[in-house]
Parts: C-alpha cells; structure tokens; sequence
C-alpha cells in the first residue's frame, strides 16, 4: 500500500475521532453494571472490549513515542509505503462484515485481567493521547521509524503500519462494544 503520509495521518485521525465520538454518545451514560454486562456468556461486554483497547494502548502509545523520540523529527517522506508484514497485520484488524473472533494473549485480556473503574474515562484518555501521537507524527518519517510489536520485541512495524494497526484494532472492538451494548438493551 502506497499513500500520501499526510493524508494517512489526516485519516487515521478522522478514525481516531470517529472513535472517540461514538464512544461519548453510546457508553458515557450508560452505568457500571450495563458497562460489564455480557451480551452471551462468550463474549466480551462494553468494559471489556475498552479495556481490551486500553491494554494495547498501554504498550503501544509509550512504544510509539519512545520510537519517536529515539530517532527524533527530520526529512519526512511525502509517501508512506506499507511494510508487506505490517500492512498484513493492519488489514488483518479492519472490521469486517462477519468478523472473525481472534485469541489474545492474557495480558490483553479483560476478563483475566479484570476491568477498572472508569473504564471509559481510560479508553478516552488513550485516544487524546493517540491523537497527540498523530500530531507529532507529522514531523517524522512513517516509513523510517520502527515500532516493535507487543507481542515480540524482535519484530517491528513501520511507524505508519503500527498506528494502522492500533486504530483498525480500536474500530474493530469499538463495532464489537456496540453490538454488546444493543443486545444488553433488546435482552431488557
């Protein structure tokens, strides 16, 4: 994949909002209990799916920043071209019409982990400070600066497939969050 870096970022900052926005108008009322309500007794309620998020957030946005400082601003490259693993990876996390579930490691996971109070408060912290991440992006080389993964500290993304990655992560628990919160209230 090949893109413009600016418009990269203005989109995935639109994403970012997006999310941000839908988060605010469906889960900011809604109380502790309707926030861990599980729809069925295999999936995840809202908190869970938001927690699920903001444990990535944890990893990725000081990675991201880190990676930035490390290599510093300089000459950016007016297109950002996708690594083949990277841009498997962030694909692989756009939601999709009949999604498919994916394990996550433990450390990831909401419901051995548990779900702290004001679990949308974090979720909408860690967007504020993605969007910052984005804002500083623009003054660094997507293709240049490399992010490792949480998974491995060996293998690592460009800058711009990492934050494609995080943000398709994000829409796709966000899709999943709200298809909770609707079965919670039909099941009422």
């Amino acid at each position: 994949m090949k893109i413009d870096a600016s418009e990269l970022i203005n989109e995935l900052v639109n994403d970012t909002r997006s999310i941000v926005t839908t988060v605010e108008r469906e889960f900011s009322n809604l109380s502790e209990e309707d926030l861990l309500m599980k729809p069925d007794g295999k999936s995840w309620s809202v908190g869970e799916c938001l927690e699920h998020l903001s444990l990535y957030s944890d990893y990725y946005h000081p990675a991201i920043l880190r990676a930035m400082k490390d290599t510093g601003p300089g000459k950016t490259k007016v297109v950002f071209e996708s690594g083949r693993v990277g841009n498997f990876f962030a694909k692989s996390m756009l939601p999709k019409e009949k999604g498919f579930k994916m394990g996550s490691p433990s450390d990831k996971n909401p419901s051995k982990v548990g779900v702290p109070d004001q679990v949308v408060k974090r979720f909408l912290n860690h967007q504020k400070e993605m969007l910052r991440l984005l804002a500083m992006a623009r003054d660094h080389d997507l293709n240049k600066i490399k992010v490792p993964i949480s998974i491995s500290k060996w293998i690592k993304f460009r800058l711009g497939d990492t934050f494609r990655f995080v943000i398709n992560h994000n829409q796709r628990h966000i899709i999943q969050a709200v298809k909770a919160s609707e079965s919670n209230r039909q099941g009422r």
